[in-house]
């Protein structure tokens, strides 16, 4: 009796993690809602365990609920590891950019440097302002997005 509070608190819990985090994957959230369900039945009618278990050609209602476990455990691990797998390949995404980003700002201050030395010398009277201008203007587009 006391292991079957026990399941039972933890299975609600986990029926109402799952009912509120619903909005953000609505499919994982039925799915974890169902097995929660199926779970406290199988907690407080565990004879039809080993009647669902005889049915389908698997000895005990136990080794039933143990497969069905290592089966979704397996589901949940791949799940996982496809999203970490995107993540990844989204952080590389975006350092890509950024260095890209980081090495054309470099390229421009030097461009403007150049000027400036070269104005400096005599050697070139035109002012370097559009230089910066545009270097102004890039930021403030990648700003935006």
């Amino acid at each position: 009796m006391i292991a079957q509070l026990v399941l039972s608190a933890l299975l609600g819990g986990l029926m109402i993690y799952a009912i509120k985090e619903a909005h953000r994957s609505p499919f994982v959230g039925g799915m974890a809602v169902a097995v929660a369900l199926a779970g406290l039945y199988v907690v407080w009618v565990p004879s039809h365990a080993s009647i669902v278990a005889e049915w389908v050609g698997i000895g005990r209602g136990a080794d039933l609920i143990l497969y069905v476990w290592v089966a979704i455990s397996l589901i949940v691990m791949l799940n996982l590891h496809l999203k970490l797998r995107s993540q990844m390949e989204l952080i590389t995404t975006l350092a890509r950019n950024v260095a890209l980003r980081d090495a054309n700002h470099v390229r421009d201050v030097s461009k403007r440097d150049a000027g400036l030395h070269r104005q400096q010398d005599g050697q070139d009277a035109a002012p370097h302002w559009p230089v910066k201008t545009r270097h102004i203007t890039r930021a403030a587009k990648n700003a935006v997005k």
